[in-house]
């Protein structure tokens, strides 16, 4: 197969990079005999095919290409994203069934994925994923949490950070209130 030239500062909604990331993609998936590899390069062409470009960043990830690097301040922020998640999770599981349902009845104690506009912080967790750095799975709420919202529970989770498990109100002290979130939305 000729060589796939991909710009390194690429604009994947151009009809010429996609074409150029297909082909490549389709000459991964055909030079390989591991069925997972060839359906993950299956799920990608049907994403660029499709034009899902909430997953654009996957993709990119997946082939090697990034369209600018993902800054060190924002991979150590995911990061300690993660390392809160964990640990407010793990927390709870240490807990009673009823301090545990209560807390997560009156706060959102899961992740919830990163908004669009925080592009460099998702790809970021997609690599930490995809490379079984962190398991912090992203969790559906009507209202999910936004970048500023992680950042003002990262700030809280300073104090608490270094027990090895969290109390119910340091967890109720970190976590974003359902009827704050509520109030902000209407």
């Amino acid at each position: 197969m000729k060589k796939i030239n991909i710009p390194a500062k690429l604009n994947i909604d151009s009809t010429a990079v996609k074409v150029q990331v297909i082909k490549l993609l389709e000459y991964m998936r055909h030079t390989s005999n591991d069925k997972d590899y060839i359906n993950y390069c299956d799920y990608c062409l049907n994403i660029i095919r499709q034009g899902i470009k909430f997953h654009y960043y996957e993709v990119l990830d997946f082939i090697g290409i990034d369209e600018e690097p993902v800054p060190n301040e924002i991979s150590a922020e995911v990061i300690s994203f993660m390392d809160m998640f964990s640990h407010i999770s793990i927390s709870l599981s240490e807990l009673h069934l009823a301090e545990a349902t209560d807390i997560n009845q009156k706060c959102y104690t899961k992740f919830c994925g990163f908004e669009e506009a925080a592009g460099h912080h998702l790809a970021y967790y997609i690599f930490l994923v995809r490379n079984n750095k962190h398991r912090v799975p992203i969790f559906t709420e009507s209202l999910p949490l936004t970048l500023s919202h992680y950042r003002q529970m990262l700030t809280a989770y300073e104090r608490y950070k270094r027990n090895t498990y969290l109390t119910k109100d340091m967890m109720m002290d970190i976590c974003v209130r359902r009827e704050q979130q509520i109030k902000f939305a209407l």
